[in-house]
């Protein structure tokens, strides 16, 4: 009999990270595998005032969000960890473990 931990487990890969719906390959910190990644705007978060005041001071970066299978990886990212995907370097500045699935906060200074 299969308990709610395994449906889950079987659920992570078969439907949210199927590369049929919703992830991609690719190559995640020297491991190829399925996984999302979302581009975040930076400009919001780095710009100080609002309206025609609004000004961004001299910070140029991007920002990216990784889910993928804990188990796809070798190690749990860390905060500060040099950390690469599909050859491009970030660091991480954040990663949690939902049921299996980590959500990883990377950021990056594209100057």
């Amino acid at each position: 009999m299969k308990t709610f931990k395994d449906q889950i487990a079987a659920d992570n890969s078969a439907a949210f990270l199927n590369a049929l719906e919703f992830a991609d390959e690719h190559d995640i910190n020297g491991t190829a595998c399925n996984a999302i990644l979302q581009d975040i705007s930076v400009a919001e978060s780095l710009s100080t005032g609002s309206g025609s005041n609004q000004t961004y001071p001299g910070i140029y970066g991007s920002r990216l969000q990784v889910n993928c299978l804990a188990v796809s990886l070798s190690e749990v990212p860390v905060y500060g960890q040099l950390f690469s995907v599909d050859n491009k370097q970030y660091l991480v500045e954040s990663c949690a473990d939902d049921m299996g699935i980590l959500t990883i906060q990377l950021v990056a200074n594209d100057r």
